[in-house]
């Protein structure tokens, strides 16, 4: 070893050759593009390391299995929340078809009770021409079931007025010969002895019993119908 050569700056000559050879991180090319490129610097510790690639590609590998584990749960969730939903769709429609066939047996029941409560017949108490119907309900006791043939339907005439709804005691309620103001067609009419039913809405004679009346009596008939059989006698 040559005299006055000192250990210490032989090697801080070397570790500054080192450093002028030497590119820090900060003075490294930055690259556009990852082709060819196998590793990253990086500091483990004191040392300086490789960092491959396949490390870091498999923490994003690690992380795109668990977000396809995720979607694929998600994805099974919502299936079985479709079927769920089509479940109670169904069995919502088959609540309304059950609901609806209760609703058409309970006004089957309601239009077989009401047939029978009104009946074949209903009995009124005359004919009067014409007459203005009021449409409020009537209670007042006493009146009679007429036909008006201007209006073509029944009406309760009491105290000098005709109304087209009523309910009195011992009079057939409005709902015996019409519904809703409409004569009710399928059904027969009785006044006195004659027989009626709606024709065309009108009200006709389809059966009358008159007892035998003279000549003179039939000629003194303020009307005659033509669908009146009369039978008529002479006296000795």
């Amino acid at each position: 070893m040559a005299e006055g050569i000192n250990i210490e700056q032989i090697v801080q000559e070397v570790l500054d050759r080192v450093l002028q050879s030497s590119t820090g991180v900060e003075d490294m090319e930055t690259v556009t593009s990852l082709t060819g490129v196998k590793s990253l610097p990086g500091q483990k510790g004191d040392k300086l390391v490789n960092v491959p690639f396949e490390l870091i590609s498999k923490v994003a590998n690690d992380a795109a299995t668990r977000a396809n584990a995720a979607a694929k749960e998600a994805e099974e969730s919502i299936a079985g929340l479709e079927d769920k939903t089509q479940d109670a769709i169904d069995a919502a429609k088959d609540a309304n078809d059950a609901a609806a066939k209760a609703e058409d047996a309970v006004e089957l029941v309601e239009n077989t009770t009401i047939a029978s409560l009104q009946g074949a017949t209903a009995r009124f108490s005359g004919i009067i021409e014409e007459g203005e119907i009021k449409p409020d309900k009537s209670t007042v006791p006493g009146g009679e079931i007429v036909w008006v043939r201007n209006a073509k339907r029944f009406a309760y005439r009491v105290e000098g007025s005709l109304h087209g709804d009523w309910e009195s005691d011992g009079i057939p309620s409005s709902a015996m010969f019409q519904k809703n103001g409409i004569p009710l067609a399928d059904k027969l009419y009785m006044q006195g002895t004659s027989l009626y039913v709606l024709d065309a809405g009108d009200l006709k004679v389809l059966a009358y019993r008159h007892e035998p009346i003279s000549e003179d009596d039939f000629e003194a008939l303020p009307e005659k119908d033509d669908n009146i059989l009369y039978l008529i006698y002479e006296e000795d």
